[in-house]
């Protein structure tokens, strides 16, 4: 039997997937402890899995780099430059993405063993030595986790996710100069999809609400740099909120997660890396299902509008955030006050 020495995941987007393939991860790293692993993610997401014990390279895939390949000789460059770099002698390589983009990474990798699903989108499966046939139907993480069973390697579900060390300084920083030692709560209103988004004017109320009702003293707001104003306007002047989009690297992002007494979020990232880094969340599910999309073990805490139906599909920009709209304001804080509460306060409440 031939060692595994060295092994290439390749696991590129979105955000939110990559927070949940961290089992991928662990499996491969518990099943192979000696090996190498590399993995493959989309620049800009580094800081997603870097920190990570179990990584030995993180290789940034520059996906809006090379888009226009065909018709860029710069970009054509940095295309073959990129591909070339995945030529690393691997011994296997796990395609956890089943797209043509890396069902090709994966063969041009040359690896010995190359695993990805039968059904892998575009072509992606032509990358393959190994198809291996899962379940319809699964959630995201269990149909990653059938692919490795498949191929002989025992699943494991330890999902936790790590803050890398050198953000510590920066995050410290801001954190004292604009929340100081004040219990806070972080919310993640927006989506790269506006069917997934709770309307602006509910993010609004919930935020006042949770600091009226003495839930947080202060309310921290994530999104990307290009949400600034977006989330300026939820915020609606209060000094409690505190806009963190801008500030900051996404293991900024991370940090706030990590730190923060509850994430309250729509299907989006910042869902995935409160669920990783074993904080209390509330996620906010309209279009998708959170028993496919939700966070890995944490379905629970999870609310569906009533509104969703199955033949809506959120790239649809027809429903706009009416499926959203469904979930009341009500059942939100009622959702974040039970999260808040001291475990023997709801423990009482049960009991009585």
């Amino acid at each position: 039997m031939i060692e595994t020495q060295r092994i290439l995941l390749i696991r590129p987007s979105a955000l939110g997937d990559v927070f949940r393939s961290i089992p991928v991860l662990n499996s491969l790293s518990r099943a192979f402890p000696d090996a190498l692993i590399d993995w493959v993610v989309q620049e800009g997401f580094e800081d997603a899995i870097r920190a990570h014990p179990a990584i030995n390279r993180v290789i940034g895939f520059p996906r809006h780099g090379i888009q226009h390949w065909w018709r860029s000789p710069s970009e054509s460059r940095r295309a073959i430059g990129f591909f070339r770099g995945l030529r690393g002698r691997y011994d296997l390589v796990v395609d956890a993405q089943g797209l043509a983009r890396s069902g090709l990474m994966a063969r041009v990798s040359g690896g010995r063993r190359r695993i990805g699903f039968a059904d892998a989108a575009e072509g992606g499966w032509l990358g393959y030595t190994e198809r291996i046939t899962v379940p319809e139907g699964l959630p995201a993480v269990d149909r990653m986790l059938a692919l490795l069973e498949g191929a002989g390697i025992e699943p494991v579900t330890e999902s936790s996710l790590f803050v890398p060390e050198d953000v510590e300084p920066h995050w410290s920083s801001w954190k004292s100069a604009s929340i100081g030692d004040e219990r806070y709560i972080a919310l993640a209103p927006t989506s790269r999809w506006i069917s997934k988004e709770w309307p602006a004017d509910r993010w609004s109320e919930l935020a006042a609400r949770l600091i009226d009702d003495g839930q947080a003293k202060r309310i921290v707001l994530l999104g990307g740099p290009g949400e600034v104003e977006q989330l300026a306007e939820i915020a609606r002047g209060r000094p409690e909120i505190k806009v963190l989009a801008g500030q900051g690297s996404l293991a900024f992002s991370m940090a706030a997660v990590r730190d923060s007494s509850l994430v309250v979020a729509n299907d989006s990232a910042m869902l995935h890396a409160a669920a990783g880094l074993s904080v209390p969340l509330v996620g906010l599910f309209g279009p998708t299902s959170a028993s496919i999309s939700g966070p890995f073990g944490r379905t629970s805490d999870c609310i569906s509008s009533p509104e969703g139906d199955p033949s809506t599909h959120y790239r649809d920009k027809r429903i706009g955030d009416r499926v959203m709209r469904g979930i009341s304001l009500e059942s939100v804080l009622d959702a974040c006050v039970v999260r808040l509460s001291p475990p023997e306060a709801s423990a009482s409440e049960e009991d009585a």
